[in-house]
């Protein structure tokens, strides 16, 4: 099969946002940057740009056009934000694919230290739904003590941070943590199989396509989504980078920048092509077809950032922050910029 990047135009694979970095950073010689790239992403359709830019190794192909020696690269596949974090903060990961409240935490958690992360750009928007087959639950006020909801990481996740938003807007922000007791840390796959299996597991708050595959199930109908939540569509996950590694390998970051740049045109051009790498990839025996209508249909990909700043405020004001932000700019690096947000 043909990869998809190959029938990018010209202009569109090469295309490179402006970034703000200092003049002497971007003196340095080519030499003195990082031989070595450590990424990892989630599990889902979110994480479509991932699969091209790995099989058609771009950043690669990005780096050595910008004089670069070889980089290698590796790929892990995280159950969550929080798990990422931890790595991020220990040195293990350069790039972590995070949703936006774990890019939030650490960003607020590490700001001004020497391990200091921040958004190196947005990745996707996409309204996030919590399912359930519980016949009686057809809104949040229906959840009762004893019933279990899965999602990826409970309190941390995106998942979390939206069930606690919509806690405090039907019961005040003080019960905003009435519904964590309820909530079982699961990664998609194992939340959707243990959903469908009839056993104690009866909601799931998911992502693309793992919430479409749930909703095929018997008596499985949509409780509410994160559109519905916040009251407007906002980025599912961000791009996270250690200020060290951004600042010390600005030809890097640029090829990096190009890379996804390159994949995000390929998946918007090519649907049905990317579903095909990202099936291929992730061994995800989803048709092709039945992939591509979702990630046409439910996802937005683009490196934009949008409506985090809501998200932050919540969180400040739960105490999971520290500082409440005052743009969405004070947790992003200049890149994220360049692609706008809000």
């Amino acid at each position: 099969m043909t990869r998809p990047i190959a029938s990018l135009t010209r202009r569109a694979a090469l295309a490179l946002p402006t970034i703000a970095l200092p003049a002497i950073l971007l003196a340095r010689p080519a030499r003195a940057e990082a031989s070595r790239l450590r990424i990892a992403r989630q599990f889902g359709l979110g994480y479509a740009q991932m699969s091209l830019i790995e099989d058609g190794r771009l950043i690669e192909k990005h780096a050595a056009a910008a004089g670069l020696g070889p980089v290698e690269v590796t790929w892990s596949t995280f159950r969550s934000s929080d798990v990422m974090n931890d790595a991020l903060l220990s040195g293990g990961l350069d790039i972590a694919s995070l949703g936006v409240p774990g890019l939030l935490t650490i960003a607020d958690r590490t700001a001004g230290a020497r391990f200091e992360v921040r958004g190196l750009c947005g990745f996707n928007v996409a309204p996030i739904a919590l399912v359930t087959r519980e016949p009686g639950v057809r809104g949040i006020a229906d959840y009762r003590p004893g019933m279990k909801i899965a999602l990826p990481a409970a309190k941390v996740s995106n998942q979390a941070i939206y069930l606690q938003m919509a806690a405090a807007r039907q019961w005040g922000m003080a019960e905003f943590t009435r519904l964590d007791p309820l909530t079982v840390s699961m990664s998609h796959p194992d939340a959707v199989a243990a959903l469908l299996s009839g056993g104690e597991i009866t909601s799931y708050f998911g992502a693309p396509p793992f919430t479409q595959r749930a909703l095929k199930g018997p008596e499985v109908h949509e409780v509410t989504n994160s559109t519905a939540i916040l009251g407007k569509p906002a980025s599912f996950n961000m791009l996270g980078m250690p200020t060290r590694f951004y600042e010390g390998n600005p030809l890097l970051v640029r090829a990096i920048l190009a890379a996804l740049d390159e994949a995000t045109a390929a998946v918007n051009a090519d649907k049905p092509a990317a579903a095909a790498v990202y099936a291929r990839l992730t061994n995800d025996r989803t048709p092709v077809t039945e992939l591509a209508e979702v990630m046409g249909s439910a996802m937005t990909y683009t490196l934009g950032s949008t409506g985090t700043l809501p998200i932050a405020q919540f969180m400040a004001a739960a105490g999971v922050l520290k500082r409440s932000p005052a743009a969405w700019t004070d947790y992003v690096h200049p890149s994220a910029v360049s692609y706008g947000g809000s």
